[in-house]
């Protein structure tokens, strides 16, 4: 593949040059000479553990500070972090005394901080920003634990928390004496650490040098006044975006329409409003320095309020994802966009920059929350007041994701073994209606109808036509789903981030899946689970995940729909050329977005978890990403290609096959086992597995068929107890075949 994605390479480094139209858009403070450090680590300070009530002076300039202890910044324990170590403590104050010869002088001013595991900053007793404290203001008691725990990121080879100050707080600044003050709290006392590294960076307007060189991980704040795209604008009024929960801020964006440029200055037209706002994520919350965040548009009372979006339709709860472990910048918007053209609702994307408390944040993508709505899940909205029959029925959104950060009773386990050996048991989650929303008839209702579904389809009867799985399942969305997860080949397929929902049986009653989420591990991009980044293979066959496709693909009722499903898609919407043209529309979309996002964020050429490839350039991100889509659609046509029967739609009708498995003699003493094997199964690289019916593999073995139609013999496996066992014959398609294998005590093989 790496020769054949240097050649790809080398042809889009011809092709997709995009011409440097906006220098403007790249100018950075055109006041500012260059940047100082006024305060960094290392500096001497004086700092207090408090014990009781911190006088409420102590962030003034003429607090007197004589009886605190004199320290080097950074203050704190473990982490070996700490140029001045502390014992283990709830909280430390810490005051940084500077003097400024000349405030006109700065330009601009950028708080760091590394710390762990909440702050409050103030300059001069003015309050700069907080984090993990509580709202924006409020008293802060010496002993109050951070409201969440925060790592402190520089010992580690990361990037501290910035916070660009806004304009107004450089009148703070006094000719003479300044104090930058700062109180770090714990979120425990038994906590292993507690860091409290603080930068204060300023922009100057002069050539000569008043502070301090800046740190060498220093990067001045980014700025540009002119995009292509929609611009979004968020002011928090001094607040840290917190994980949760959601705080208030102002959103303006600013839409010109399509080949008008947007510029930081013009009117916020498309939106200019307030909004909650919080971040959003999981491992990339953690890891990623690049935010994503939900939001909610709000009346100023902080109602919702249902608006258009850059076109959406309108609705209140949207995301402001952000693309940093995919490079391509554009995994997602794909993913998303092929199930919708497959003919589902799936969240809609719009490309466009964001700026947040003056940061320019980069290349988001705006999209559609998952919920129940008119313009999203459109679905019946079930209320308190519906407890009887056919109203409790539906609808309801569920998921199966992490549990983390949720209470016991938001999810639950189903109690059915899965159908198919070395699956795990399914753990549900209410998702809208929420937990909370829902009457506790209505969750019975909801979890006893997935019971008795996982009932049916671990049955030996589940191909029934009518006593089987097909009348609880929307079969269209089953394939699709399974198709669009095969063929981004997800790595959190069926077990991640999967989204379905029930219908009310007056609507039809079914189990709908989708819509898609979160789908930036697709295309090759993870390096942590075994051949998930390879072209080849399935994803459904792996143990752990939702036994419900590998348990469906035993139908060769339902086998036939897929093949046939596939056919159809094949033959257009992903068709390699189909593809290729969503990327051709999405790069164009982003136009020199890109170029910016890079450079706000310079990871091309670096290992950002989890890429299994790391191009030196856009271009080779883009190039891996084509090849890789090519040759997934080719090996999966190579599969599924030409094995559609054509029959009615009938849902009655069973599609038969000649039993592609047989084993005799049956029962035996398994000493001499043969196994005639045909129809859909492969002829070579067969997996040969033998359960118990405790689920535990007895034997494992992969074989090849000896040909001219010669049964298969396995090795003597008499020394096995008596009993029932399961065996299981698989090949590299996905074919799977199981029959029941008798061990008997005495056996007259006569």
């Amino acid at each position: 593949m790496t020769d054949r994605l240097k050649d790809m390479t080398d042809q889009l480094k011809i092709f997709s040059f995009i011409p440097f139209i906006c220098l403007s858009a790249f100018v950075t403070g055109q006041e500012t000479d260059h940047w100082e450090s006024i305060i960094r680590t290392g500096d001497p300070c004086r700092y207090l553990v408090p014990s009781q009530l911190v006088d409420a002076q102590w962030c003034e300039p003429g607090f007197d500070d004589a009886l605190w202890m004199p320290g080097t910044g950074g203050v704190g324990y473990g982490d070996e972090d700490d140029n001045t170590v502390i014992d283990p403590c709830i909280s430390v104050c810490c005051r940084y005394v500077f003097t400024v010869p000349d405030p006109a002088v700065i330009r601009q001013l950028v708080l760091d901080v590394d710390f762990d595991d909440g702050f409050v900053a103030c300059l001069n007793g003015t309050e700069l920003a907080r984090f993990h404290m509580g709202p924006s203001g409020s008293p802060v008691a010496w002993d109050r634990p951070a409201d969440d725990w925060h790592e402190a990121e520089l010992y580690s080879g990361g990037e501290p928390m910035r916070i660009l100050l806004h304009d107004s707080l450089l009148s703070e600044l006094i000719a003479g004496e300044n104090v930058l003050a700062i109180r770090v709290h714990n979120q425990s006392l038994s906590s292993s650490d507690l860091s409290s590294n603080v930068f204060l960076h300023a922009g100057i307007s002069v050539g000569t040098m008043i502070f301090k060189e800046t740190p060498g991980w220093f990067s001045p704040p980014f700025q540009f006044d002119s995009t292509h795209l929609p611009l979004m604008v968020i002011d928090t009024r001094g607040q840290e975006i917190p994980d949760e929960p959601r705080i208030t801020a102002h959103m303006g964006l600013i839409d010109n329409g399509p080949g008008n440029y947007n510029i930081t200055g013009d009117a916020f037209n498309a939106y200019d409003g307030q909004i909650s706002i919080e971040m959003r994520g999981e491992s990339s919350l953690d890891l990623y320095p690049k935010k994503s965040y939900r939001i909610e548009t709000q009346t100023d009372s902080g109602t919702n309020n249902n608006v258009s979006l850059l076109g959406l339709p309108p609705e209140n709860d949207y995301v402001l994802y952000a693309p940093y472990g995919d490079k391509s910048l554009m995994r997602n918007v794909i993913s998303y966009g092929l199930y919708g053209k497959m003919g589902h609702y799936s969240p809609g994307t719009r490309f466009m920059e964001l700026v947040v408390n003056g940061d320019y944040k980069g290349l988001y993508v705006l999209t559609e929350l998952i919920k129940q709505d008119k313009n999203r899940v459109d679905i019946a909205k079930i209320t308190p007041g519906d407890i009887t029959y056919p109203d409790i029925s539906g609808g309801y959104i569920l998921r199966v994701d992490k549990t983390s950060g949720m209470e016991p009773y938001e999810y639950w386990k189903s109690p059915v073994p899965p159908g198919v050996p070395g699956f795990n048991y399914i753990t549900y989650q209410y998702h809208d209606p929420g937990y909370d929303e829902l009457t506790p008839g209505q969750r019975d209702y909801i979890r006893d109808y997935m019971q008795r579904f996982d009932e049916v389809f671990s049955s030996d009867a589940f191909m029934d036509p009518v006593y089987g799985y097909r009348p609880y399942l929307d079969i269209p969305s089953f394939t699709d789903m399974m198709i669009l997860n095969e063929v981004t080949k997800d790595v959190d397929a069926y077990r991640l981030s999967h989204y379905f929902y029930k219908e009310n049986d007056i609507n039809g009653g079914k189990l709908v899946n989708g819509p898609p989420w979160d789908y930036n591990l697709t295309f090759g991009n993870n390096d942590f689970a075994g051949d998930l980044n390879s072209p080849s293979n399935w994803v459904y066959t792996k143990f752990i995940n939702i036994y419900w496709w590998t348990r469906a693909m035993e139908d060769p009722w339902f086998r036939n729909r897929l093949y046939c499903r596939w056919a159809d898609l094949y033959a257009s919407i992903l068709r390699n050329e189909y593809i290729q043209g969503m990327i051709d529309s999405c790069i164009t979309g982003m136009g020199d977005a890109i170029d910016r996002n890079f450079q706000r964020w310079p990871i091309l050429g670096k290992y950002v978890w989890p890429n299994s490839y790391v191009g030196d350039s856009y271009p080779d991100e883009e190039a891996y990403l084509r090849l890789w889509i090519r040759e997934r659609l080719t090996w999966m046509d190579s599969r599924w290609a030409g094995r559609c029967i054509p029959v009615s739609d009938d849902p009655g009708r069973i599609i038969t096959h000649p039993a592609a498995l047989k084993v005799y003699p049956n029962p035996s003493d398994l000493s001499r086992t043969y196994l005639s094997v045909h129809g859909d199964l492969a002829s070579a690289g067969l997996h040969i597995r033998l359960m118990n019916m405790n689920g535990m593999m007895v034997y494992h073995a992969v074989m090849d068929l000896p040909g001219g139609g010669q049964p298969l013999q396995l090795p003597d496996l008499s020394f096995l107890p008596s009993g029932i066992y399961l065996l299981e014959v698989s090949d590299d398609t996905g074919m799977r075949e199981t029959v029941k294998v008798i061990r008997a005590g005495r056996v007259d093989l006569r």
